[in-house]
């Protein structure tokens, strides 16, 4: 029978004792153990139930990824009150369990691009238990199981090129831009970059790309130096401070797909349209 990916957790923390000492069948995990009986640990606010296994107790490794206070996993963040470890996310990296904060992505992206984990929970508002639902083999970020997760570099280093570029998160989610900004980033690449993001837009693989995004250091005046490796090595420049480029008009067949491709709204009605003020006869 194939391990859970509590007992996997369980394990890579080095066996932490629950409570307990009844022998039976998991409800959670569906593995044979040792622990409590299900009925005195359930809670009223228990809402899981359709995916309960047939059993009768909560096993320790299960209890372990249930913890609301947790002083093993707060010794590990470096906090001094015990922990709920539904708020944080956790991998098992080579045996080894490494929880980590919403603050942590860029070690969540390169653990998920470079090592391999044997485990990996990703929670994105950490007021839901994720971990004792997620399966071996897969990621689990909050609700959805991504099984494959090919693709997830390119598809991180295009969103961030756009999010570094000045478009803010909520567009590149929901793909309704404002013009002023997409103007300013440069129409050509963020045309090329978006025609592929359209693609993937509304995927768990896209979600997960939106939520690693970050902000990369090292910003001089306003401006950032960015690559995606993906088509054959695109490189973009933030246009803050460009006016040649500030000045470049947006093509008339990629108006509609700046405001999301609504074709029934007019340019005029644009709520980021700019407009060129009038001058004073004694101005001119």
């Amino acid at each position: 029978m194939m391990e859970s990916v509590t007992h996997l957790l369980w394990k890579a923390a080095n066996r932490p004792l629950g409570e307990g000492d009844a022998s039976g069948t998991c409800r959670v995990c569906g593995l044979p153990g040792v622990g409590l009986s299900f009925t005195d640990w359930v809670r009223p606010t228990f809402t899981d139930w359709d995916k309960l296994q047939p059993g009768g107790i909560l096993c320790q490794p299960c209890q372990f990824a249930f913890a609301e206070q947790s002083e093993l996993l707060a010794a590990r963040v470096s906090k001094e009150k015990p922990q709920r470890m539904r708020n944080y996310s956790h991998f098992v990296v080579r045996g080894e369990w490494v929880p980590l904060s919403k603050g942590d992505k860029a070690r969540m992206a390169h653990i998920l691009l470079y090592e391999s984990p044997e485990v990996a929970v990703i929670a994105q508002s950490g007021q839901k238990h994720i971990l004792p639902w997620a399966v071996p083999g897969t990621v689990q970020f909050e609700l959805a199981q991504i099984r494959d997760r090919r693709g997830l570099g390119a598809l991180l280093a295009k969103v961030e090129t756009l999010y570094n570029g000045g478009l803010s998160k909520g567009e590149i989610e929901t793909g309704d831009y404002a013009q002023h900004r997409v103007l300013r980033f440069g129409t050509a690449l963020w045309w090329e970059l978006e025609a592929e993001l359209r693609l993937r837009r509304g995927t768990a693989l896209f979600a997960l790309a939106l939520f690693l995004a970050q902000k990369r250091k090292g910003e001089e005046n306003g401006r950032t130096e960015r690559t995606t490796s993906a088509g054959g090595g695109i490189t973009g420049r933030d246009m803050a401070g460009d006016t040649a480029e500030l000045q470049e008009p947006l093509p008339p067949q990629h108006l509609a797909a700046v405001r999301g491709q609504r074709e029934e709204r007019g340019i005029h009605e644009q709520p980021g349209q700019v407009r060129q003020l009038t001058l004073p006869e004694s101005w001119r």
